[in-house]
């Protein structure tokens, strides 16, 4: 206990020494829509479909009942399509670190924006920070957000399938071929974003972000050179998770005009309000981000719920690579609103029996909800996760 509020006073002094913002002159991305292959399995779920907002509640209800029946897996679903999904590979011109790629992958309630706030980038653009310590890094549309395809909400879009596909861009991205395999959408064309090879990729996560890229570490871990799980942490607050608490509505009754694309099952957050409880603390952010965040929020998918026990506390025996764990220290939903004292280093280990002793971090940003790139310190935490990657040779 001790040395974690050691840890708490020594990141809250580095918001303040912070370090030089980057700026937009960093910039050189390209925007792709990537054909991305799946073939594999997903489960139909015993659950209420949801085609109005009273759908919606009954759906909450269904899911936080304890009668409920626990176990709602009815079968397998074969999957074998490809699918359109939307990103932005960016590779600063003269990086020292540009062939290592960051490939992101956000979580609910986003798409590849909440990586890339679009006011005040220099002080909450993960993508800006990223350029500006010299790495590459491509951010995409989950499944079902954004400008990527939005499929079937029930036994399509499930965490399985996320999974796959970020093992797909990956392999992509390490052939060098995710800019050739892609459909330009705009952006600046050069021979190095075109050539792109990156020599080593570090996957990076938000929320159920964090849970895609540790289900790929479980299934693929081979493929991974480093991961940076952040905005989720393994701990013994993990039951209290509640889509009771996120105040879904069906999306597009919600908002008729912009998520006239999101059919049944697609649901998304009701109010401002409800977006403050699950991402910011009050008194670490500005208001400005509060309303950025309502802005830009994306609906999710009912299966995507309940498939993520499908990726959730897998070993990833074959994972063998520096990992890092990034939560804000009052994260209202995987911690209950307070994560000191809630994991169990043990227990993290054994899930990571291949990650040295020494590359395996764990840290708690101060005075934090859930939105980490929404925070006021969040360039502080930045920081802390460049400090980890160089330290373990990334």
């Amino acid at each position: 206990m001790a040395s974690l509020l050691v840890a708490l006073v020594l990141a809250a002094a580095s918001i303040k020494k912070g370090k030089a913002s980057p700026t937009s002159d960093l910039r050189s991305c390209i925007q792709l829509e990537v054909p991305v292959s799946v073939d594999t399995t997903t489960t139909k779920w015993l659950q209420p479909r949801v085609d109005s907002n009273i759908d919606a509640v009954d759906w909450v209800t269904y899911m936080t009942t304890w009668t409920s029946p626990a176990d709602r897996m009815l079968g397998d679903i074969t999957v074998k399509q490809t699918f359109k999904i939307n990103g932005q590979l960016c590779v600063p011109p003269k990086g020292a670190k540009s062939d290592i790629l960051q490939l992101a992958t956000h979580g609910v309630g986003f798409d590849k924006r909440y990586w890339d706030a679009e006011i005040k980038r220099k002080d909450y653009s993960y993508v800006e920070a990223v350029l500006a310590e010299g790495y590459s890094i491509f951010t995409y549309d989950r499944l079902g957000t954004g400008a990527s395809d939005k499929p079937d909400a029930y036994d399509i879009v499930q965490t399985n399938i996320q999974v796959e596909i970020l093992r797909q861009l990956t392999s992509l991205a390490r052939s060098g071929k995710l800019v050739s395999s892609s459909k330009k959408l705009g952006g600046t064309s050069n021979n190095t974003l075109r050539n792109y090879n990156p020599s080593k990729i570090v996957h990076v996560g938000h929320s159920l972000g964090s849970v895609i890229t540790l289900g790929m570490l479980a299934a693929y871990g081979a493929e991974s050179d480093g991961a940076i799980a952040t905005g989720f942490l393994y701990t013994d607050k993990l039951a209290n998770v509640n889509v009771g608490t996120w105040g879904f509505e069906f999306a597009r009754e919600n908002d008729p005009l912009r998520f006239r694309d999101r059919g049944s099952g697609y649901i998304v957050q009701a109010t401002k309000s409800n977006t403050q409880v699950s991402f910011l603390k009050k008194g670490s952010f500005e208001p400005a981000l509060l309303d950025y965040a309502w802005k830009i929020r994306q609906p999710n998918t009912v299966s995507e719920f309940l498939s993520i026990q499908t990726a959730l506390g897998q070993a990833a025996p074959n994972f063998k690579a520096p990992l890092q764990f990034v939560i804000g220290e009052f994260d209202y939903g995987f911690c209950a609103g307070d994560c000191k004292g809630t994991y169990d280093l043990t227990v993290i280990k054994g899930l990571f029996p291949g990650v040295p002793e020494a590359d395996l971090d764990i840290y708690l940003q101060p005075g934090t909800g859930h939105g980490l790139t929404l925070s006021t310190n969040a360039t502080a935490g930045y920081k802390v996760t460049f400090d980890f990657l160089d330290r373990t040779g990334l």
